[in-house]
């Protein structure tokens, strides 16, 4: 009897073996039975399961830690359970075939449900990459033991309890800590998305310390004159636009953090310094231009795995990870064109060469494009004639359970549109392009001396870039740049020296510092794939990527939790955390509980994981280790003091109701007269306004000037556009009280 995961899979399955009858809930042949589940049909039970005082959310009674962790059906599912442990235990049934998702997620749909009906019969492994009918009945000739998958699927039990262990307690401990009156909901937490919350948090709080400074940009626009012109005749060849550039600029920073991160070769701080500069650009009477130009050589990229998918179509297309994990599902279920999506290879298996030629072949034959793929078929046919890359690509040593997101060669059914049509572009392109030579493009820096009587001369500096060969940015959609904005001082030469110009205007420019930007879905995405650590990527290791936070195939689900939770909001395309969220971290840690909130840690758990699955670890060692994490992190929530958490800090100001000191609480930044519903002051300034968390130096300026502004990161009502405004602090005369 095979078991799929959903219905779909499973009639795909009996059409690729044939012969089968349908009876609703299965379908059955003279040699197989087939029958599916729908996702999850069980989950770990509640506490209130264990014993019936987990009704309460009290902390006394925290942390829950089950002796033996139990399953319970989902609502809805007993039936379905009911059938397949029935047609299980038919006599002419000898044992079953998991064909549940590859992957972690699969084998605990699968052995949950043999645990959980006491099933004891033989049970064979189906392991697919694609959903082509071929690829069906060739993963039906390599049926592999089910016992030979124990390591995944202890890794895949120690994921759910993990799960349940921080999210069951972290979340009853803060909603019973932190939950105010008349709140709905709860304050959830997990352990992949609250460290996920805290990268957002990280970032809104660099944006919220942000102090503008003032700066200036100083811009010539210089001259050579044409072939046998003198400088004086005015003939000039070409002119181009140059920015002041100091390449010591960093050095001469202040070793202030925030000096450094300003600092910029083209940026002048003091006004002083700008009149200085231009005076003695206005006075000089010699301009000298020296450049080097050179090629560079761009790689074409590897292929797709989930993460990287889903950043692209989020950099290209706006796509939120769920989205493009959700089109990327369809195309392999539903379309077969593509490989199985949850994977976080980027490589396909040493003997996959065939399969590759015969993808090629099918794109050459133009029945898999899309009308916006007209170019696809002559670009196949290139690639066709000599891939390249293959020795690299071609990596089983670097495929674990599922390979890279490739197309399958299948023709079009369907047409496509939306979401798969653009994903499924997506896939095609970069498989051609990651078989295609490199792009090489011109560069060439040109810098402009002045001499203005000081040791060092002023200099311009001028820049340009063009694309000569497009190499595999031609799958992707770039051409040759056949302009030159920058012409060669020597025609012919790739390096100038002192070649004398005419310097014909210029100007300055006042400009402030910018905040950081906030994160992205791409940027997010990479920021877990990395447990929040910046690294280039021709720098991110097969190493880093077991230390992520979360999986490719569990990432989008966290940041739409995330989102429904109400801790962050999708705003103008940027991801933005909430004013609950900022107060959420706040208080972890100053409770001591910062392991919760930490990537890295959080990372090094996913990593164990990894590694039980390899069986590099055994499960009993893992499972004692999230108990022990569970305990540190729930005792530290359970025993802090309100009152203990800010009592170290300095007050903010002073009351402007009764003259008390303002000092800073958890909801908010309240007079220490106001110590009830009874107490004669009721000064409070909440830590939410508009959608922006209100932090401490923005009600200090509150307090100490009764107003701010311009503040950005307000949100409008709708919670689609960042608003910026003033804020004050005045007395209501009609509520009698101080208001914001």
């Amino acid at each position: 009897m095979v078991v799929a995961e959903k219905p779909s899979v499973g009639r795909d399955i009996a059409t690729a073996l044939g012969g089968f009858t349908d009876q609703d809930d299965y379908l059955e042949s003279d040699d197989w039975v087939v029958t599916w589940a729908v996702g999850h049909l069980l989950e770990l039970a509640e506490p209130e399961d264990y014993d019936k005082q987990y009704r309460s959310w009290s902390i006394k009674l925290l942390p829950i830690i089950p002796e033996a962790f139990q399953v319970r059906p989902k609502e809805g599912q007993k039936k379905r359970i009911d059938l397949i442990k029935r047609l299980a235990l038919r006599d002419d049934v000898v044992g079953l075939v998991n064909a549940c998702d590859a992957g972690r997620e699969g084998e605990l749909i699968f052995r949950r449900i043999i645990e959980y009906t006491g099933i004891t019969k033989p049970t064979e492994r189906l392991w697919l990459q694609s959903m082509t009918l071929g690829a069906i009945r060739q993963a039906f000739t390599a049926l592999q033991p089910g016992n030979r998958l124990d390591r995944l699927g202890d890794a895949a039990w120690l994921r759910a309890v993990g799960d349940w262990l921080v999210g069951m307690n972290a979340t009853r401990a803060l909603t019973q800590r932190l939950k105010s009156r008349g709140e709905a909901g709860s304050w959830s937490a997990g352990r992949v998305q609250t460290p996920t919350l805290a990268l957002i948090v990280r970032r809104e709080r660099e944006i919220q310390a942000h102090v503008p400074r003032e700066y200036w940009e100083l811009t010539a626009r210089f001259a050579v004159p044409a072939p046998g012109a003198a400088l004086a005749d005015g003939a000039v060849a070409h002119a181009w636009d140059a920015r002041y550039w100091d390449p010591g600029a960093k050095s001469k920073a202040t070793s202030g953090a925030e000096d450094e991160g300003d600092a910029r070769p083209s940026r002048i701080f003091e006004r002083a310094r700008v009149d200085q500069l231009a005076a003695g650009l206005g006075r000089a009477k010699s301009f000298h231009a020296g450049e080097r130009r050179k090629k560079s050589r761009q790689s074409p990229p590897l292929l797709f795995d989930l993460t990287s998918l889903q950043r692209e179509a989020n950099r290209r297309f706006s796509l939120s990870a769920k989205r493009t994990l959700d089109a990327a599902q369809r195309l392999y279920e539903q379309h077969k064109l593509l490989t199985y999506p949850r994977t976080d290879a980027r490589y396909l298996p040493s003997d996959y060469e065939p399969t590759v030629r015969g993808v090629l072949d099918a794109l050459v034959g133009g029945g898999l494009s899309l009308p916006s793929m007209a170019d696809i078929a002559g670009i196949a046919g290139e690639v066709a004639k000599n891939p390249l890359n293959l020795d690299k690509l071609l990596d089983s040593t670097k495929v674990t359970d599922h390979f890279a997101i490739s197309p399958t060669g299948n023709p079009l059914g369907a047409a496509l549109s939306g979401d798969d049509a653009r994903v499924y572009e997506l896939v095609v392109r970069q498989f051609l392009a990651a078989m295609m030579g490199p792009a090489t493009w011109s560069q060439v820096e040109r810098i402009v001396e002045v001499p203005i009587g000081e040791r060092d001369p002023m200099r311009f500096r001028a820049t340009a870039r063009t694309l000569e060969v497009p190499g595999f940015l031609s799958a992707l959609g770039q051409v040759a740049d056949d302009s030159n904005p920058l012409p060669a001082l020597n025609p012919g030469q790739d390096e100038a020296a002192r070649v004398p110009v005419a310097r014909e205007a210029w100007e300055e420019e006042r400009k402030e510092t910018r905040a950081p930007a906030r994160f992205n879905e791409a940027q997010l995405l990479r920021m877990m794939e990395t447990a929040g650590e910046t690294v280039a990527e021709e720098d991110f290791s097969d190493a880093m990527k077991g230390r992520g936070l979360g999986t490719p195939a569990t990432r989008a689900e966290v940041i739409e939790k995330l989102v429904g939770s109400a801790y962050m909001r999708r705003v103008e395309g940027k991801l933005a955390p909430t004013s609950k969220a900022m107060r959420l971290m706040d208080v972890l840690e100053r409770a001591d509980a910062a392991a919760l909130t930490s990537p890295k840690l959080t990372g090094e758990w996913q990593f164990s994981l990894d590694q039980v699955e390899k069986g590099q670890k055994n499960r009993e060692e893992v499972h004692d280790g999230l108990v022990a994490y569970t305990r540190l992190v729930i005792g530290s929530l359970v025993g802090f003091e309100h009152e203990a958490l800010y009592a170290s800090d300095p007050p903010l100001g002073v009351c402007p109701e009764c003259g008390g000191d303002v000092a800073e609480s958890a909801w908010g930044y309240p007079c220490r007269n106001n110590t009830g519903p009874e107490s004669a002051c009721k000064f409070i300034i909440w830590k939410d306004r508009a959608g922006r968390y209100m932090d401490r130096e923005l009600v200090k300026k509150l307090l100490t000037d009764r107003k701010a502004g311009p503040i950005d990161g307000f949100v409008d009502r709708a919670g689609r556009r960042f608003l910026s405004g003033t804020v004050k602090l005045e007395k209501d005369p009609e509520k009698e009280r101080w208001v914001v």
